[in-house]
C-alpha cells in the first residue's frame, strides 16, 4: 500500500504569505512615491499652480503667527488654519516650515496666496496639504509589509519542507535480526547419550 502524499497546506499558506507581502509592498511603494515631498513653490505676484489636493504654506524661517490668505480661480477664500506644534520639511538641503495648511484639502488648480510679513525677510511658498508623517507610515508598512509576510512565508516553508523530509524517511532504519534456529543450516547431532 502506498503512502499516502503529504498534505501541502502549509506550502500554500507560504505562497499566501508571499503574495499577500508583495501586494502591500507594491501598495506602499506606489503610496511613497504618491506622498513623497516636493520643494513648494514660492509665493510671488502671479497666481500659484496646485497639482495636487490642498494646500500647505511653508516659511523659509520659523515666524510666528504671520498673517495668511489664499484665494481660488474664482476670488472666493479658503479657509486656512494654523497647525498644531512644529512641523519642517527638508528637501535638496532646504528647511521649509508649515506656518498654515487650508481646513480642507481643495482640488488641483490656481490660487492667489499671500502672507502679510513686514519686518523679516522670510520666504514663502505653498505646496500641496500631504503631511509628511503620511510619507512616514508609508515607509514603515512598506518595511513591516516585507518583514511580516516574507519572514511568515519563509518559516511556513521551512516547516514545511521539514515535515515533508521526515513522512519521506523510512519507518525503520534499523537491521532486522532473526531469532532461532537457522533453517538453511545443518542439523548438529544431540550430544546427549541415548539410552541402549
Amino acid at each position: 500500500m502506498q503512502p499516502a502524499p503529504p498534505r501541502r497546506t502549509l506550502i500554500w499558506f507560504a505562497v499566501g504569505s508571499f503574495v499577500i507581502g508583495l501586494v502591500l509592498a507594491g501598495l506602499f511603494a506606489w503610496r511613497i512615491v504618491q506622498t513623497a515631498p516636493k520643494s513648494p513653490e514660492p509665493i510671488g505676484e502671479s497666481t500659484v499652480h496646485l497639482e495636487k489636493d490642498g494646500l500647505t504654506v511653508y516659511s523659509s524661517t520659523p515666524v510666528l503667527s504671520p498673517t495668511c490668505e489664499a484665494k481660488d480661480s474664482n476670488g472666493s477664500d479658503v479657509p486656512l488654519s494654523p497647525v498644531s506644534g512644529s512641523e519642517l520639511l527638508t528637501i535638496n538641503s532646504e528647511t521649509w516650515y508649515v506656518v498654515v495648511r487650508s481646513v480642507k484639502p481643495v482640488p488641483p488648480g490656481d490660487y492667489v496666496i499671500s502672507c502679510a510679513d513686514d519686518e523679516t525677510g522670510t520666504t514663502y511658498a505653498v505646496g500641496p496639504r500631504d503631511s509628511v508623517a503620511g510619507f512616514v507610515v508609508s515607509i514603515f508598512g512598506l518595511i513591516g509589509s516585507v518583514l511580516i509576510f516574507f519572514g511568515l512565508g519563509l518559516v511556513l516553508l521551512i516547516l514545511a519542507l521539514v515535515r515533508r523530509r521526515r513522512t519521506n524517511r523510512p519507518s525503520n532504519t534499523f537491521p532486522t535480526y532473526r531469532t532461532g534456529p537457522d533453517p538453511g543450516a545443518d542439523p548438529r547431532p544431540d550430544d546427549r547419550p541415548q539410552d541402549s
